[in-house]
């Protein structure tokens, strides 16, 4: 391992830790557990990945992406995790587009069947409605509509559009994983061993059981969790959860390659323990980025029937054990 490249807080599972189990008397960790949710152990991670986990990237949506804005960096690279939240303006973007969509798939044919069977009677009818209305009403929701869709695959971006603040950030180098508050500044900082995972469950309206997946700080009494299920779909099920719960550990873990999936794959080269990995294994370095969108369908699919019934993560590791 690169210790010049990695510094003394990253994550080793081939490490011994000095912890103690005990937590804050006040804390969220007490709190969850009480209501039936459980905690997920620390383990030597195995190289299974969470085929969940980023399922909007696509191999032809990053090429196009590099060759439009070279400069853009991905959320998720060989250093850190960066998890953000869209702004209001964003999110207020995306509803009208919807609601552009709905209009112009749903509305517009019905009003403009209405419209010819009224012009039927009255003429006046394509004047006074009918076209005012396509261009106040139908025209720019199917801009908006198209604006989004060009944005989705990488195209005509307006960057005031795309403002967002950090929710939480990993990082592979330091082994530090810190939290944000809802304006952007760091609510707190500390080493991943610290921190207990806890898949947390509660019944629906409906009385089904719905999960999420956090980080509990152990120590500093803090009512705040790392949100990890917003790396994927909500209510996924329990052995999807510990999948990126494994996938996580895989990532953090210095002594391990990164996880072998597309978002990483980019960067892998950058990492000195992937690196020297990778050039033993005679890995190909564009082995997903070179795949097909039909192919990259059918490869997690293949991975997702041969998870089936296999471990999500691998040996308990005891991050509590005295140094004798």
């Amino acid at each position: 391992m690169n210790r010049e490249y990695y510094q003394d807080t990253a994550f080793n599972s081939k490490k011994r830790y000095l912890l103690s189990p005990q937590n804050s008397e006040k804390n969220l960790l007490k709190k969850v557990l009480k209501s039936g949710s459980r905690r997920l152990p620390f383990s030597n991670p195995i190289s299974e990945i969470s085929i969940r986990v980023d399922t909007e990237n696509k191999p032809g949506l990053i090429e196009r992406l590099r060759k439009i804005k070279p400069s853009l960096e991905p959320f998720w690279d060989h250093e850190k995790l960066i998890v953000e939240r869209p702004s209001k303006w964003f999110r207020l973007y995306y509803f009208l587009s919807a609601l552009g969509k709905g209009l112009i798939a749903i509305a517009l044919p019905l009003f403009t069947l209405v419209c010819l069977l009224l012009g039927v009677l009255n003429e006046e009818v394509f004047t006074l409605v009918f076209f005012p209305a396509l261009q106040w009403i139908f025209l720019p929701a199917a801009l908006l509509w198209l604006q989004v869709k060009l944005m989705d695959r990488g195209y005509w971006t307006p960057t005031w559009i795309m403002t967002s603040k950090k929710v939480f950030t990993l990082n592979r180098r330091t082994g530090m994983v810190t939290l944000y508050k809802g304006n952007g500044k760091e609510r707190y900082s500390h080493p991943l061993v610290e921190f207990d995972c806890v898949l947390v469950s509660a019944p629906s309206q409906q009385g089904l059981m719905n999960y999420s997946l956090m980080l509990v700080h152990r120590y500093n009494g803090s009512m705040h969790g790392v949100p990890l299920s917003s790396l994927t779909t909500p209510n996924e099920s329990v052995s999807e959860y510990y999948r990126i719960w494994n996938m996580i550990l895989c990532y953090m873990d210095v002594s391990q390659p990164l996880p072998d999936c597309l978002i990483l794959e980019e960067s892998r080269h950058l990492d000195p323990v992937t690196a020297e990995y990778d050039k033993k294994t005679g890995r190909n370095p564009r082995y997903w980025r070179d795949m097909s969108e039909e192919e990259y369908k059918a490869t997690l699919e293949a991975i997702r029937n041969k998870q089936q019934g296999k471990p999500e993560t691998g040996p308990e590791l005891d991050i509590f054990a005295q140094v004798s």
